[in-house]
């Protein structure tokens, strides 16, 4: 409508113009997804091709909803979440979410500590089905907005979504949001990147928690991911894991433990006085090694590894 002649109506229209074509890119791409099996990028790689091709060429920047192989998300195409990955590779941790699976049951009790955008909380929902329960913890309030809503998508309500960090004890803490890394908010600020905002959270132990909600259910699997706090939080279960032993997956820090007072060897001795094996994944899946091995492995200056610690099955 540029004939009118008034330069602020010109430069209102064309506003209106890209509002109008900004809404028509975001809702063919949401279109889009709806019909395209997205559920198939992470196997096929002309289907992946074809995926990012169509992706890259609208260039989206609202959130629209995609399956992967397991579970419906709603993906953000903006950087800042970890569901931007899940849009390029149509996954996400594919060799730890294989092993996982293998340890899953119908029915069972899941704690997911550090859930974020929700992919095992969302693993799990499928398989441990009506029966089972999933319980994720999420400090940060803007992630725990995303785990949240994609819970929301779930046919089974068996999740119950917790806005807290886990430790050794109940309270209120410092939590460091990471401003390079979605997957790097920790209570301590030297484990993150790129500092961003600091927000108070509130903190609590897995066997208060569980006493608190009256869960009175045995514990089979919990998943730990918490850039530095994991053995705080294994104290804070101590007695659930001691009375229901648990299957544990955990990412290991050495650096970051460190950098809130812990060592890495007094989680391996956490699981090894308690009679558990320990099992490393890697990318062609997960071997069992013993804790000589373990602690060698954590000790050789890596950022972190991916375990698993299960009970003897003599002792369980």
């Amino acid at each position: 409508m540029v004939w009118i002649g008034d330069g602020r109506m010109v430069v209102w229209n064309r506003g209106r113009f890209r509002v109008r074509k900004d809404k028509m890119k975001n809702s063919l791409f949401c279109w889009i997804a709806r019909n395209f099996p997205t559920q198939n990028i992470s196997k096929s790689k002309i289907t992946a091709a074809l995926w990012r091709t169509l992706f890259y060429s609208i260039r989206p920047d609202k959130p629209f909803i995609m399956r992967t192989p397991h579970y419906s998300v709603v993906a953000h195409p903006t950087k800042g979440t970890l569901t931007r990955a899940i849009i390029r590779r149509g996954d996400w941790e594919v060799p730890e979410s294989r092993a996982f699976l293998r340890y899953l049951t119908p029915g069972a009790v899941v704690i997911d500590a550090g859930a974020n955008f929700g992919h095992y909380a969302l693993l799990s929902s499928g398989v441990v089905g009506p029966e089972g329960l999933v319980i994720g913890f999420e400090p940060d309030p803007a992630t725990y907005a995303l785990l949240v809503e994609n819970v929301a998508l779930l046919p089974c309500p068996n999740v119950k979504t917790e806005q807290a960090g886990l430790s050794d004890r109940d309270g209120v803490m410092a939590l460091s949001i990471d401003g390079g890394n979605p997957g790097g908010h920790s209570f301590s600020a030297r484990n993150v990147r790129e500092l961003g905002r600091v927000v108070e959270v509130p903190v609590r132990t897995i066997d208060a928690h569980l006493a608190d909600s009256g869960i009175r259910r045995p514990v089979n699997l919990i998943k730990i991911d918490v850039q530095g706090f994991e053995y705080k939080v294994l104290a804070g279960a101590a007695g659930t894991i001691g009375r229901d032993r648990p299957v544990v997956f955990c990412e290991v820090t050495p650096s970051s433990m460190a950098n809130v007072g812990d060592d890495f060897r007094e989680l391996l001795g956490f699981f090894r006085a308690r009679g558990y094996g320990v099992q490393a994944i890697a990318p062609a899946g997960a071997r069992s090694i013993s804790y000589d091995e373990a602690e060698r492995l954590l000790g050789d200056g890596r950022e972190y590894a991916d375990m698993i610690f299960a009970p003897d099955p003599v002792q369980r």
